[in-house]
């Protein structure tokens, strides 16, 4: 029933210039659609006119897409230079085969006038993994970086001295060598409500869920910028379909700002998740005896496709694509 996170959603400012900028990682159109205000306010809680373009990776046509956002009334600027960890931010997450490459390319940017803030690649252990301690136990995980940008918010990984078959795909062509998304994460004030994506969402739930991690693991301290004693529970929930297409949920053990008004349809950077089921009419009423709340009708968006809205317990606006 379920295929995952299928699109991460960027409202943009100046669509030639994104366009640009997600085909440097492998992207690229494959549909385009308007809404009038009125049919955009019907759907995505924020009337204004609406050009909307759908960007693949790869052959990835069923998780991990970007869709490129160009609102003719913007709702805000969004979530801009705010740091990963507070209340509604998001981002989302890619495979690369040279993340030194990634860094790079937003060094040498920056240097000549890009408005970037990133962090430098460093070692961090998944699940499973290794530390390594010398030339014959060698270091088994990943290199992890996160970079913030006026419409993006991503982290890139890459790994070391282990595989997982499916879980991002890097096409030759792509000229970063980056993957389709491979996880979508945000932040919530209350972690109780994340169980909302594995009860009505159908997601599955991993057995770390609930985990307390944060600034005192070094790469988690860097990669998300934390200052001292900063912590958080964490929860992910994977889709039953396919081993890709992962949420994570983030909940800070610290006061925040509540940026959630920053990254709504409308709002420029990345501001929507799309969620795609193969029943949406039966999926819709599930969602209708939920507690999530504005749950809209079902219409046709930008490409033609049945979809509905919902904002879901704890704040964060999705939309629901058949």
């Amino acid at each position: 029933m379920i295929s995952g996170i299928f699109e991460n959603c960027v409202g943009s400012k100046d669509i030639e210039a994104t366009l640009k900028y997600w085909a440097e990682f492998g992207y690229r159109e494959v549909n385009r659609g308007e809404l009038w205000a009125e049919q955009a306010g019907l759907l995505y809680g924020h009337e204004s006119d609406l050009t909307s373009i759908r960007l693949q990776n790869s052959n990835s046509a069923d998780h991990g897409l970007v869709r490129v956002m160009w609102w003719k009334q913007p709702r805000n600027e969004g979530l801009g230079d705010t740091l990963p960890v507070v209340v509604g931010s998001r981002w989302f997450a890619s495979l690369t085969k040279d993340i030194y490459a990634v860094a790079d390319a937003f060094t040498d940017d920056k240097a000549n006038g890009g408005d970037w803030i990133y962090t430098e690649p460093v070692r961090a252990i998944e699940a499973t993994g290794n530390k390594g301690t010398g030339l014959y136990n060698r270091f088994v995980g990943v290199r992890e970086m996160f970079v913030i940008g006026c419409e993006t918010r991503q982290a890139f990984f890459q790994r070391y001295n282990y595989n997982r078959p499916g879980y991002g795909t890097v096409d030759p062509s792509s000229p970063l060598s980056v993957s389709e998304g491979t996880h979508s994460s945000f932040i919530t004030s209350d972690h109780a409500l994340a169980s909302f994506y594995a009860d009505f969402f159908g997601l599955i739930p991993l057995v770390s869920n609930g985990k307390r991690s944060g600034y005192q693991k070094p790469s988690t301290r860097q990669i998300l910028m934390l200052c001292q004693g900063q912590e958080f529970y964490l929860s992910a929930f994977a889709s039953p379909k396919t081993n890709v297409g992962l949420l994570q949920v983030y909940s800070p053990l610290y006061p925040t700002p509540d940026k959630r008004e920053y990254s709504q349809p409308g709002s420029i950077g990345l501001s929507l998740f799309t969620y795609r089921v193969e029943d949406i009419a039966a999926f819709h009423q599930r969602v209708r005896s939920s507690t999530a709340t504005s749950v809209t009708t079902i219409i046709s968006n930008e490409f033609g496709e049945l979809c509905f809205g919902l904002v879901a317990p704890d704040g964060m606006y999705w939309v629901i694509v058949g």
